[in-house]
């Protein structure tokens, strides 16, 4: 008996494992998951080194540099450079174009900042704790890691290194920082300016530049701030009363239409101060306003809100706005004479763009001008034939003048005798006799 059920348990087994083998082997067949779209996904967690320098105001000795500073609100402090960002191959939409033009002036994925006000500034846009752009930010990562089934992530990434969010605020070691001086003190150890603890910002910097560089984390920074750049652009500006053909209301993508480079140097200028770009962008329409009869963007002048908007960039009172609308302005400028293998795949097809509008431009001007020179034409054989028929008439009468003169001659020197009294038929004067 014993043999018998040993042989029976060895037959189970093997139809057991028999499903299993032929689904390793099916699976062993399988194609091989794509190549990722973006050079910031793929990879596992990403442990490298950090490199946090300090930042120093300045000394005495540069009192103009350390004015501009003051004025820029910049104190001592520590941060990461960027080593993971968007890259021109990456820019393949309207929204990368100005995401990418935006990490040039803010930062990558891991750029930290911890020597200004806004405490601790973190990612492509630099969202700071202060102002609650860091704390809106995070919540979006952590919900979008929650509901993909990817919480390991968070809680490896932030919550093992003492940091977490709620709705509303950032939670630092279990305690919630709602205000400026709390959160200074979070992140800092100090609630004092210019002053910090370095062990403790070295830890916070760590912490968020390693966040930034995982895969899964920076795909949802370029999710998250792509959708800022969609909800700005069709923001309803209050107070122009300048509105597109169809609906009330005038929104940042009716006035920049579709140059991207405009698009950008609107979401520079708010990235960095919201209001203010704000109150530019509406001094900008204004000015744009004032040359056109229209009340429709779309209609107003090639060029008009972009030149005004350069112009009162020039005019800044804030510290790297001019800088900031120069880099844009020469990116605009690069883009109509640079070989398309320089450019980012966006780009080149927007030179592409460019170049249509531009033979059709002067294919519009080549048609005016044949139009016009047709008109022309069509009003010289006017004023030509004009001319004829009044030659024409004019001479008719000096003819007639001449005939009369020609008879009156002859009936004179006929009553003189001096010809003979037969007249010229053709002046005969028409009597009863010579009808009959």
């Amino acid at each position: 008996m014993k043999p018998r059920l040993l042989l029976m348990i060895t037959v189970m087994l093997l139809c057991a494992a028999a499903p299993s083998q032929a689904r390793r082997r099916r699976h062993s067949h399988a194609a091989p998951p794509p190549p990722p779209r973006y050079t910031w996904e793929g990879g596992g967690i990403n442990l490298s080194p950090v490199l946090v320098q300090p930042y120093h105001l300045p000394t005495d000795t540069d009192p103009a540099q350390a004015l501009y500073l003051r004025k820029m609100n910049l104190e001592e402090g520590l941060f990461v450079h960027s080593t993971r960002s968007i890259t021109k191959r990456d820019v393949d939409t309207p929204e990368l174009f100005v995401l990418d033009i935006t990490q040039s002036l803010e930062g990558g994925f891991d750029s930290v900042n911890l020597y200004d006000r806004g405490i601790l500034s973190w990612g492509l846009m630099q969202w700071s704790a202060r102002s609650g752009s860091l704390t809106q930010a995070l919540v979006y990562v952590k919900r979008r890691l929650l509901a993909t089934h990817r919480r390991k992530v968070w809680e490896k990434t932030f919550v093992a290194n003492g940091l977490d969010v709620d709705a509303n605020n950032l939670i630092v070691y279990g305690k919630p920082a709602t205000t400026p001086e709390q959160i200074r003190v979070a992140f800092r150890g100090t609630a004092k300016v210019s002053q910090f603890d370095p062990a403790l910002a070295t830890h916070w910097a760590t912490t968020m530049a390693r966040a930034g560089r995982q895969p899964d984390i920076a795909s949802l920074e370029v999710d998250y701030a792509s959708n800022i750049v969609q909800s700005l652009m069709h923001r309803r500006l209050d107070g122009l009363p300048f509105r597109p053909k169809g609906r009330p209301g005038v929104t940042l993508a009716d006035l920049a239409g579709d140059n991207p480079y405009d698009q950008a140097l609107v979401f520079a200028l708010w990235t960095n101060n919201p209001r203010h770009s704000l109150e530019y962008v509406a001094d900008a329409a204004r000015a744009a306003h004032s040359v056109s009869e229209y009340d429709d963007p779309s209609q107003w002048p090639p060029g008009t809100f972009s030149d005004a908007l350069m112009r009162r960039c020039q005019t800044s009172r804030f510290g790297n706005w001019r800088q900031r609308a120069n880099i844009i302005q020469a990116r605009a400028l690069f883009v109509r004479t640079a070989a398309p293998g320089d450019l980012s795949p966006f780009e080149a097809q927007y030179q592409v763009v460019l170049a249509a509008r531009k033979a059709k431009h002067l294919q519009d001007i080549e048609i005016r001008d044949a139009a016009l020179a047709s008109k022309q034409a069509a009003a010289d054989a006017k004023a030509a034939a004009e001319a004829a028929v009044a030659a024409n008439q004019e001479k008719g009468l000096s003819d007639a003048a001449a005939i009369w003169e020609t008879a009156k001659s002859r009936a004179r020197d006929a009553m003189a005798g001096a010809i003979p009294a037969d007249p010229d038929p053709a002046i005969v004067p028409l009597t009863s006799h010579s009808i009959h």
